[in-house]
């Protein structure tokens, strides 16, 4: 067993104790600020027996800390819990209907849902003190695109980061960059070719299939997918620096990374590449951490600072946020769970298994080991490379005219269906005509 897995194990023990230990204060009433729901609790809160309905996106991983907690809430309160999965792909098409049919769960882990329909939801500022959140968590995962609408609470904070193998680094001869001297994007290619030549890796780069990933080379290029144009926006997504990023993604597809994956050829997850020790180097997020941790054993992992393109780094924030339908069935008992969840020691205790960045101010995820706290200070560090191109993106909230589209328009140009410029092309126009926004010239 690899040390980081002799931790990993330690602290389940030490979570499993911690858990028992968190007061069952919970409440449907108003909370103030983190770590004062106690008092509410005592007289306010549900006398169990209650079924909360959860919706997932996807099947949680072993030691999932929002699995966790909605179990110990449950344990605590004497509630039962009916989770319910539907992918993420299937949930924005299934939900309007969903909402019509009035066939809502009570409480929703979403990335995007409470953004696009937020009159659906619970405007979460009539229940909480949203200043105990971090204002970027709360801008960018938990506020309506158009609106200061506090649509979600978000607990899943995330930024983009890098992994890499540090057994085929060492097998290979490498040693991996640092915040003070990073690699750039050229650099890295290179290197994962030197990976597969000398490393043992079948594959010495893989990314998620994710447009918030591919974008980190794009951003930093100097690239964007709008521009601002006073009152409104322009669509950038075309233009050179992007068409470069693409042409050299499609290249590294035929080099060093897994093309059928970002080709569309297979479903298969690059993180269980990653997982099993095909990929030496895997640009993912933070989210992937607490389950590397528990469960890779066979390599040691770590995470080197985002590469430099041609003009910075560049790092994308985002995250999760649990959001209440406003028609749901147990509404009330949904907003108890959170008032419980942001509780100050129930979400040290949430922060200490997810091993993440923290939503609320004044509680982090303190790591025990020197390993630990050398791969989370690389992920704080992160969150400093995030570019104005990126903001000026967010705030245009593009996504609410077209969003998948364009990883569709990556992925046939890494199959070979279109160049990189056909492509951009393509959804520069798809986007112009949806948000009647002219091309930027």
């Amino acid at each position: 067993m690899k040390k980081r897995q002799i931790i990993a194990a330690a602290m389940a023990g030490v979570m499993v104790l911690s858990a028992t230990a968190c007061s069952s204060g919970s409440s449907s009433q108003s909370t103030t600020a983190a770590g004062d729901t106690a008092a509410a609790g005592e007289s306010a809160g549900s006398t169990g027996g209650q079924t909360l309905t959860v919706l997932l996106s996807e099947e949680p991983n072993e030691g999932d800390a929002l699995t966790m907690m909605l179990n110990n809430w449950a344990e605590e309160t004497g509630n039962t819990l009916d989770v319910q999965i539907i992918a993420y792909d299937d949930q924005l098409t299934k939900f309007p209907s969903m909402a019509k049919n009035n066939d809502l769960p009570d409480l929703i882990a979403t990335t995007r849902l409470h953004q696009l329909y937020p009159d659906e939801f619970v405007d979460m500022s009539q229940y909480f003190d949203t200043s105990m959140f971090e204002e970027s968590a709360l801008k960018i995962v938990g506020k309506d695109y158009v609106s200061d609408k506090i649509t979600g609470l978000p607990y899943n904070f995330t930024t983009t980061c890098v992994f890499y193998n540090a057994d085929a680094f060492e097998a290979a001869g490498l040693e991996a960059p640092t915040a003070d001297d990073p690699w750039t994007w050229d650099e890295l290619y290179a290197n994962a070719q030197t990976l597969m030549d000398k490393g043992g890796v079948k594959y010495g780069f893989a990314a998620d299939v994710s447009r918030a990933r591919y974008d980190i080379l794009m951003y930093a290029n100097g690239g964007s997918l709008t521009l601002a144009d006073g009152d409104t926006f322009k669509v950038n997504v075309n233009c050179e620096e992007n068409v470069k990023t693409l042409e050299d993604f499609v290249a590294a597809n035929q080099t060093v990374m897994p093309q059928a994956i970002w080709s569309g050829a297979t479903a298969d997850n690059p993180a269980d590449y990653f997982k099993n020790g095909d990929v030496g180097i895997y640009l993912s997020g933070s989210w992937n951490y607490s389950d590397f941790a528990n469960t890779i054993t066979n390599f040691d992992f770590a995470l080197m600072p985002s590469p430099m393109g041609t003009v910075s780094q560049s790092s994308i924030i985002g995250g999760s946020a649990l959001a209440v339908p406003e028609n749901a069935a147990n509404k009330d008992l949904a907003i108890e769970f959170l008032t419980w969840l942001y509780d100050a020691d129930n979400f040290k205790t949430y922060l200490q298994q997810d091993k993440g960045l923290s939503s609320l101010k004044d509680i982090i995820y303190e790591p025990d080991t020197e390993d630990g706290k050398a791969d989370y200070e690389v992920i704080q560090g992160e969150v400093e490379y995030v570019t104005d191109t990126f903001m000026v993106d967010e705030s245009s909230a593009w996504r609410n005219y077209k969003d998948n589209e364009y990883r569709d328009y990556i992925k046939r140009a890494v199959s070979g269906e279109m160049t990189a410029q056909e492509a951009l092309d393509a959804f520069a126009n798809e986007l112009s005509e949806s948000s009647g926004w002219a091309i930027a010239e």
